[in-house]
């Protein structure tokens, strides 16, 4: 894809969508999804670009690059844990199974850095994290360690620790140890897939549902 393509396109973005046929809408800040009355879900990747948790403009061919990559993994990792994609139909568009989200998300981090690093530097703990004292920035861990977060509706997710989360109950402790499990495999997974292809997986983050009682990512 060329630049002049994309100029071409700059007036002509996917930027929402409206098909009110296909039942209740639910409006993401950068996907639009459709819950349909047999357990599907539709779920269209808009040119909206967000950031600082507002949609700021939109690009053209984003939401098909967004679905294609999306794809691209789930695909690469179904063998590894159970997922709910159905089908894509649509450079923007794929069909899931209607899952129950669980509302805490699993980063994983193979490299400390980022907000990890910031807190470490300052001393301050990262919850549900041991780091050994004398790491260095971008410095890879010996092992990939979990530092959940909570799922916010609307602004920010917060970093949580393992221990509140049973707590409170968030999720039942036999979900959560089979959310680790998927975690660690999937972080694996993706990392081997990237290095083959001379690429650091650094972190990451994984979003899981339930349907019925099973445990999928989402």
């Amino acid at each position: 894809m060329d630049d002049l393509l994309i100029r071409q396109h700059l007036n002509n973005t996917l930027v929402e969508t409206n098909f009110t046929q296909l039942g209740t809408i639910y409006r993401g800040k950068v996907r639009d999804n459709y819950s349909l009355p047999d357990g599907r879900r539709i779920i269209i990747a808009s040119d909206r670009l967000s950031a600082f948790d507002r949609v700021l403009t939109s690009i053209p061919f984003k939401g098909q690059l967004l679905n294609q990559m999306t794809n691209f993994w789930f695909e690469q990792t179904k063998e590894v844990v159970p997922n709910h994609i159905l089908d894509t139909p649509d450079p923007n568009v794929t069909v899931v199974q209607e899952a129950k989200p669980l509302p805490v998300e699993m980063v994983i981090r193979g490299y400390i850095t980022g907000s990890a690093w910031r807190a470490y530097e300052k001393g301050q703990e990262v919850p549900s994290a041991n780091f050994p004292k004398g790491l260095q920035k971008n410095q890879k861990l010996a092992t990939p360690i979990i530092t959940p977060s909570t799922k916010a509706t609307t602004g920010h997710d917060e970093a949580i620790s393992k221990e509140t989360i049973l707590k409170k109950n968030l999720v039942p402790k036999a979900i959560y140890t089979q959310m680790e499990e998927y975690t660690y495999k999937l972080y694996d997974a993706a990392s081997k897939l990237c290095a083959n292809n001379n690429i650091i997986l650094v972190d990451t983050k994984y979003e899981f549902g339930l349907v019925g009682d099973e445990v999928i990512v989402i």
